[in-house]
């Protein structure tokens, strides 16, 4: 049984009802016109829960009083919601105005003679689907009342006990199969829907206009639904949540949306207002609603309480800004903002409680013409993750095609490094942990650059402590990665680097190892020059490397990091040697007291 979940609001304001029936059935948005009336007629005359003219079985049209019934009376028994007078309304939408309440109270239980007779209704419509497996309505029914009820199994059953028409029957086993986080199997269900209803409601159902930002619709619009697909496949891959799942579950997302918007559509829902396209922009855009209430304007509103729609949540938005669409490769972490406000879209995944951006280090090593990058993580006491063990991985997409690289450990301890090889092109690089028991989530994604094939000097990665051996490697450091460029203030921490280059105890190389403040005045800088000002240069190392006896290009050292002021300073290794000198730099920032 699945634990309820806190809730966004989507507050109703009753400004019209007035919509025209067909353009309501063909679920689109936008003026009316005749092109929108010709697509309308087309969706109704093959839609499959239009049973107009179709004799109804007797337990079947028992099951449509029921519902109106069971809804009538939960609408007239809704509690009364506490939380979000504050709020303003965020994104108007017709009828309905929304403002997102991730942080707030969550709404009242659900009555228990709605849980009760909720109970009933579904005994009904199970009574009903077995005596006639081929009625869309009932099978539609009983997978949406059996996902309210929280009975997953009931409503996979359900779903696939269907026997109407072939693509809706795929789209509600969809539908079940992603409320219940089995992706891969939804993502096949969504596929055959997909591939088998008709085209203009295969157009309208792939159409993503809704999430994108608005000066990017006149481009996409310009993209004829035949050719859809690879433009809805980028879209949706880079926003997907978690890379390391086999199925884009953000993609079933959109499809388990049409569906429970279709079947909303035509059954009753705690709003109790005819459906419109303000309601279909709501539930496509933040979701539909898995909990209700209702609130009044107080004591001197002298207008009845107001429905409030309680979206599943925490929820954001994955949505990269819109450049990123047009050039992946080239992101930065900054442009995937999961808590942007005026948001597009948000999406509550059904495996997390909570999704928060991971500390995070990349540091790239050559191999051969090659680059092999570390991805290392490090999970802090404020994130909350729960008991481990975790699921990482480190996964690497060009955006060409081309599979992914995923280097996945499926036991991972708090901190530590993936490696995977990049190859010799940049690469959208995504660090990932999943705390299955406290179901959290954190991620981190940019690119990444390989290095050059002729670079003498790899990134350095931070340690927990040094290598005291004689043949670091890192593959063995990995392991033991701090997994953060933060540090605590006096901490002693490792660097584990890599030199591509001939030292020997005949012609050592120079190395030293060098923390500067950054944002140091000119004066700061000039003491430290001459060892006036410990707190702009802390650290100052320098010692002759002569060279390790089997050649391997693998070095590391500890180093003791000072109590010095919180902020950021930049720490840089150089190696120089026959007239030569080689850097490598990183900001490290030190954290301030608690």
């Amino acid at each position: 049984m699945r634990t309820p979940r806190l809730a966004a609001i989507a507050r109703l304001v009753v400004f019209a009802s007035a919509v025209m029936p067909a353009l309501l059935a063909a679920q689109q948005s936008g003026p009316l016109n005749a092109d929108s009336l010709a697509r309308a007629a087309q969706i109704l005359a093959s839609d499959p829960l239009r049973t107009l003219g179709k004799a109804q079985a007797a337990l079947s049209s028992q099951a449509r009083s029921l519902q109106d019934s069971f809804e009538r009376n939960h609408r007239q028994g809704l509690r009364f919601y506490n939380g979000g007078a504050d709020a303003t309304c965020e994104v108007p939408m017709g009828r309905i105005c929304y403002w997102n309440n991730n942080g707030d109270v969550p709404p009242p239980a659900e009555r228990n003679d709605a849980r009760i007779e909720r109970e009933q209704l579904l005994d009904l419509l199970g009574q009903a689907q077995a005596a006639d497996p081929t009625d869309d309505w009932v099978s539609a029914m009983r997978v949406r009342y059996a996902i309210e009820a929280e009975k997953l199994d009931v409503s996979v059953a359900a779903a696939r006990a269907c026997k109407g028409t072939g693509w809706w029957c795929d789209a509600i086993e969809g539908l079940a199969l992603h409320n219940a986080n089995r992706h891969v199997d939804a993502t096949a269900a969504f596929t055959r829907a997909l591939a088998a209803m008709p085209v203009q409601q295969r157009c309208n159902w792939t159409d993503l206009t809704l999430w994108l930002e608005i000066p990017s619709h006149n481009a996409y619009n310009a993209i004829p639904c035949a050719n859809r697909d690879a433009e809805n496949t980028r879209i949706l891959r880079l926003a997907q949540p978690l890379w390391m799942l086999p199925a884009n579950d953000l993609r079933n997302e959109v499809y388990a949306r049409r569906t429970m918007s279709r079947i909303h559509s035509l059954g009753r829902i705690p709003y109790d207002i005819q459906w419109g396209d303000d309601l279909l922009e709501s539930q496509m855009r933040f979701g539909w609603p898995v909990q209700w209430s209702v609130q009044n304007g107080g004591v001197a509103d002298p207008r009845p309480p107001s429905v409030i729609g309680h979206e599943p949540t925490p929820s954001y938005d994955f949505m990269p800004v819109a450049k990123v669409f047009t050039t992946p490769v080239g992101a930065v972490e900054k442009d995937w903002d999961l808590f942007r406000k005026k948001a597009r879209m948000r999406y509550s995944p059904r495996y997390a409680s909570g999704f928060i951006t991971v500390p995070h280090q990349f540091a790239r090593f050559r191999r051969g013409d090659t680059t092999l990058l570390a991805g290392a993580f490090r999970l802090i006491r404020d994130l909350e993750m729960g008991k481990g063990p975790y699921t990482a991985a480190l996964v690497l997409d060009a955006m060409d095609g081309r599979a992914p690289i995923i280097a996945k450990r499926d036991s991972a301890g708090a901190n530590g490094a993936l490696l995977a090889l990049m190859g010799t092109a940049p690469m959208l690089a995504s660090v990932e942990v999943l705390a299955p028991a406290g179901r959290r989530v954190t991620r981190a994604r940019s690119t990444v650059q390989p290095l050059p094939k002729d670079a003498r000097l790899s990134d350095y990665l931070l340690l927990q402590r040094g290598d005291a051996g004689a043949t670091p490697s890192l593959e063995k450091n990995a392991i033991q990665a701090y997994g953060s460029l933060e540090i605590e203030r006096g901490a002693t921490i490792g660097l584990y680097w890599e030199m591509y280059r001939n030292a020997t105890p005949s012609a050592p190389l120079q190395v030293s190892v060098r923390a500067t403040r950054v944002g140091a005045s000119f004066f700061q800088k000039l003491g430290s020059s001459i060892g006036l000002s410990k707190s702009v240069t802390p650290v100052s190392i320098r010692y002759a490397d002569n060279g390790r006896p089997d050649g391997a290009p693998g070095r590391s050292l500890t180093l003791n990091f000072p109590p010095v002021s919180a902020g950021e300073y930049q720490l840089t290794i150089l190696v120089s040697g026959a007239g030569i000198t080689d850097s490598t730099s990183q900001i490290i920032r030190i954290k301030g007291d608690r």
